[in-house]
């Protein structure tokens, strides 16, 4: 057992410098050795330092039942069974060794990041992050693999793909020397392949779900395959190969359908839609996207419900169905009327259409004060593109040909940059 390690977790976690624990039993120099486990002490030593920090010096954890508990814990988040996963949190909670052993805690927080994730809790995975973070010194290699797997899904949800992506990598890089089960490789592989995606290395990305959907078809997990089948689609779309975009599409539709998985149908139909407005099918694009939102209850987010209204939105004003166009924002205004979430991303999409709608005379300020600045700040580069043309347009309608020019240059940059921008994903 790594003696140092536990006495400088529990020192850090409880506020004591090394003055503090050293006084009296040996010298902060030889502390510091222990604690980087330069030196083996005597166990008369750990004993008096053990005590000071109140732990029992004879307590072993790394076979202890209470692992056993978090490993199935983890299996809960990871798969989603959301009831199942907070009720076995509060088991765990009230279990004292959960809280006060150095192994069993760390695992405990690394695995809290995951389901505070879980629950849409992103500020507060963060702060868990942040905290856990100070005790890096004190991983092993187990340790170490979760570590940098929470570090890559707490980037993603704070939309950073390109972070989330290597962080993720670099956990790869801690699971050859673990042992990780089926269902976690496969779980590997499918944030490797989403975070690649969402950070447009789109090469990687099929490369990733297609290893993570080899190990979901041999588990014959069909609710997995599908959601494989649904970034293969994105990717393969983002190609313009929407033969084979379509092809995964109907797969997620056979399987989704046979499950009665109405949240991946929205998925599907959603996808199917960005395709057919990509192709200039503008009836099927709206047609789809009606689909999609009337798929999208239970398991999808606010986020996820608002998009597909937003591409109706879009849609409707693209081939100047304003009444259509003034209905969707209305129906959008009231979606988010009803929900407590952050909706301010939401809002300005709205904010955007009834200015142009109304031809409102301020809409370029807004969308140079407000919108622009507000999607980049959020990294989403298609909005960027999106709403750069159009106060590109409206500058030269006013005849402001220099900034009409820097903004249509910012547009034609990102466009180069992010050519493969679209598609919904999980």
């Amino acid at each position: 057992m790594e003696y140092g390690k536990v006495l400088r977790f529990h020192r850090v976690k409880q506020g004591l410098t090394q003055n503090q624990l050293a006084d009296g039993i040996i010298s902060p120099a030889y502390l510091s050795k222990i604690e980087n486990d330069q030196t083996v002490p005597a166990f008369e030593v750990l004993e008096h330092l053990y005590e000071r920090l109140g732990l029992d010096f004879h307590d072993s954890s790394y076979h202890h039942p209470s692992k056993e508990s978090l490993k199935e814990w983890y299996e809960m988040i990871v798969f989603k069974r959301k009831e199942e996963a907070r009720e076995l949190k509060e088991e765990l909670i009230q279990q004292k060794d959960t809280l006060n052993n150095h192994h069993l805690y760390i695992f405990f927080e690394l695995f809290r990041i995951r389901h505070l994730l879980l629950e849409n809790e992103v500020e507060e995975a963060y702060e868990a992050w942040k905290n856990i973070r100070q005790h890096e010194d004190t991983f092993d290699d187990e340790m170490e693999y979760y570590f940098h797997l929470s570090s890559g899904l707490v980037s993603y949800y704070r939309g950073d793909f390109e972070d989330s992506y290597l962080k993720l990598m670099e956990a790869k890089n801690y699971s050859v020397s673990i042992d990780l089960e089926d269902w976690e490789e496969s779980d590997l592989y499918y944030l490797l392949a989403l975070s690649a995606s969402q950070a447009n290395n789109i090469s990687a990305s099929i490369f990733n779900a297609d290893q993570a959907l080899t190990i979901y078809q041999q588990q014959y997990n069909l609710v997995k395959s599908a959601d494989c089948h649904i970034l293969l689609g994105i990717n393969y779309g983002r190609l313009k190969n929407y033969g084979k975009a379509l092809e995964n599409y109907h797969l997620v539709s056979k399987i989704a359908t046979q499950t009665q998985d109405n949240y991946q149908l929205g998925l599907v139909y959603h996808n199917i839609g960005v395709i057919e407005s990509r192709r200039g099918n503008f009836e099927a694009a709206l047609m789809n996207y009606q689909k999609s939102l009337s798929y999208k209850t239970g398991r999808a987010s606010v986020h996820e419900i608002f998009e597909a209204i937003y591409c109706l939105v879009f849609e409707t004003y693209k081939i100047g169905r304003l009444d259509d166009c003034k209905k969707w924002i209305s129906e959008g205004q009231t979606y988010l009327d009803s929900t407590t979430r952050d909706t301010s991303t939401a809002r300005i999409h709205l904010n955007i259409y009834t200015m142009l709608i109304n031809k409102d005379v301020t809409t370029a300020q807004y969308l140079e004060n407000v919108a622009i600045p507000h999607f980049q700040e959020k990294k989403q580069h298609r909005f960027v593109i999106r709403y750069c043309m159009i106060v590109s347009d409206l500058l030269e309608a006013e005849r402001s040909y220099k900034k009409s020019s820097r903004y249509l240059r910012l547009a034609i940059d990102l466009l180069n940059k992010y050519s493969n921008l679209g598609g919904m994903l999980l």
